[in-house]
């Protein structure tokens, strides 16, 4: 097993840094110039622009023509990206009434959970946005999640094939099973989650958390484990022939697939995260942060954005709007949304520092 350092909790921008460094697919029509909302392009105290620190990255370029772009055309009010802003740096900006440095914040949707455990933003104006069409777990009183990401299994394809290989996380976690190394993410947050339903924890009841039981399948497999710390690195595992199965996040996975490369994923118990809005307490420019937040959660934008980059939408119109080619890769899809199970983000906020403090006991022992 590689040796780690010991991640820090609350996570930092860098431990969630994955959705910065993913690579996007293939371009897609423009997404509409309708805010779907019923407001008109011009309303009271619009400003020039809105400032959105976000991931960047592939990503950035995905939000820029899907969704910041047509706001823009819709509304006449710029979108300005800037960079990443973690639970830290929102706390400072709150406090400190510092407006400038965010009128919407992308966080990962664990540290949203964290931001309003903390009292840190305000409440989303659910009257411009079609709740119910909206997945359950990706619609929170304090932030929405735009978007949906998996964490899965994936295999190089001269070893194993979608029938042989790994068929859930009991075949990844359970000593014997599967012979050979095996990539792991080291980090916490997603790693005890997964080894959990490892250790045959069904998905249905997998929280609260049995922290002792992840423990223990980890503990199974030490010795094939392979660690590695940034995404791009699950691939390459594969890819290279260092280990014959991993933990991947299917972003990740999507562009070496599609590029010819030896790697294949599957859908089957995998854990669900995505990027979330939220609206910074207290913000001057709370009328059209809500606005823009609820252009983003149209089907239609989220839509596009799925053709641009492999995430799933969260809005559930959109899946009729995706080709169906591009479609199988997605997790929220039909065909592979009932496989899968969210990560509790409200769970993670209030345990997730008895957690990590297991996970790098573990590391250490």
């Amino acid at each position: 097993m590689r040796s780690i350092k010991s991640p820090n909790w609350p996570p930092t921008a860098l431990s969630l840094s994955r959705r910065r460094l993913l690579t996007s697919a293939a371009a897609a029509a423009s997404a509409t110039a309708v805010l779907g909302t019923g407001i008109p392009a011009i309303a009271q105290s619009k400003p020039d622009q809105l400032i959105i620190p976000d991931a960047g990255g592939a990503l950035r370029d995905a939000y820029v023509k899907a969704h910041y772009d047509t706001f823009t055309q819709a509304t006449g009010i710029k979108i300005v990206p800037a960079e990443y802003m973690g639970v830290a740096q929102l706390k400072a900006m709150v406090e400190n009434k510092a407006w400038g440095g965010g009128d919407v914040i992308a966080l990962s949707a664990g540290e949203a959970a964290i931001a309003t455990k903390q009292g840190l933003v305000e409440k989303i104006d659910y009257s411009l946005i079609d709740r119910p069409k909206i997945i359950p777990q990706a619609a929170h009183d304090n932030y929405c999640l735009t978007l949906v990401a998996a964490s899965l299994i994936g295999w190089n394809t001269k070893k194993y094939n979608a029938q042989t290989a790994p068929q859930g996380w009991v075949d990844f976690f359970t000593p014997g099973k599967f012979k050979g190394p095996r990539g792991l993410w080291k980090n916490a947050s997603l790693t005890m989650d997964i080894a959990a339903m490892g250790a045959g924890v069904p998905k249905e009841k997998l929280y609260p958390l049995d922290i002792d039981k992840a423990i223990g399948a980890l503990k199974g497999v030490r010795n094939d484990l392979v660690f590695w710390e940034h995404g791009a690195e699950s691939a390459q595992l594969l890819i290279d022939n260092q280990v014959d199965f991993a933990f991947v996040w299917n972003g990740r996975v999507y562009g070496p697939k599609m590029n010819g490369q030896p790697v294949d994923f599957g859908f089957n118990q995998a854990l669900l995260d995505g990027d979330a809005m939220v609206v910074p307490k207290g913000s001057p420019n709370q009328y059209w942060a809500q606005r823009f937040i609820a252009h983003m959660m149209q089907a239609k934008t989220q839509a596009a954005l799925s053709q641009l980059i492999p995430y799933g939408p969260t809005n559930t119109d959109a899946n009729a709007l995706i080709p169906a080619n591009v479609a199988v890769n997605l997790p929220t899809s039909p065909q592979n949304f009932p496989k899968t199970v969210f990560q509790d983000f409200d769970w993670w906020a209030e345990n997730g520092q008895k957690a990590f403090d297991a996970f790098n006991a573990f590391l250490l022992g």
